[in-house]
């Protein structure tokens, strides 16, 4: 039987890409496998009038990358698990090629990610991350799809 040994979970800060923890954690927890809490760092794009002023563009990007390493662990120490590592990445490069990337560079074997489920307008206003990393990837990849709950539903 195949066993995925690395488990790569993408995260960006929303509950709905959250949603794709538990069905991770179960593959996680059956097959014996590393689990990785991946997140890119978006920094603000470096504009004209910041990059006169680059300690203070520096401090924009150090806070970001400490508020990824901070979720992440919030995250990690939220589940019972020990095999969990964290890693976050800057994002100048892209979201999703910076998840293509670290999956590529460190052996994943599993993706386990969220789609918020956008079709029409949505979806190309959004474009779609999930998608890029679907085509994209080289390893196998679960799409959880989180949809929104109708105007009116809760």
């Amino acid at each position: 039987m195949y066993r995925f040994e690395r488990i790569l979970v993408p995260l960006d800060g929303s509950e709905f890409a959250e949603m794709a923890l538990e069905p991770a954690l179960a593959i996680a927890r059956a097959m014996g496998s590393e689990l990785v809490l991946f997140r890119v760092a978006q920094p603000i794009p470096r504009t004209q009038a910041l990059a006169e002023m680059p300690d203070v563009y520096n401090d924009v990007v150090a806070a970001t990358h400490r508020e990824a390493e901070d979720y992440l662990r919030q995250i990690q120490a939220g589940l019972p698990d020990d095999n969990i590592v964290i890693e976050y990445r800057p994002g100048e490069l892209g979201i999703a090629r910076q998840i293509l990337d670290y999956s590529l560079e460190h052996g994943v074997d599993l993706i386990v990610i969220s789609s918020h489920g956008y079709t029409g307008v949505k979806r190309w206003a959004y474009g779609s991350i999930t998608e890029k990393v679907l085509h994209g990837s080289g390893c196998a990849t679960l799409v959880v799809r989180c949809l929104e709950p109708e105007k009116g539903e809760a």
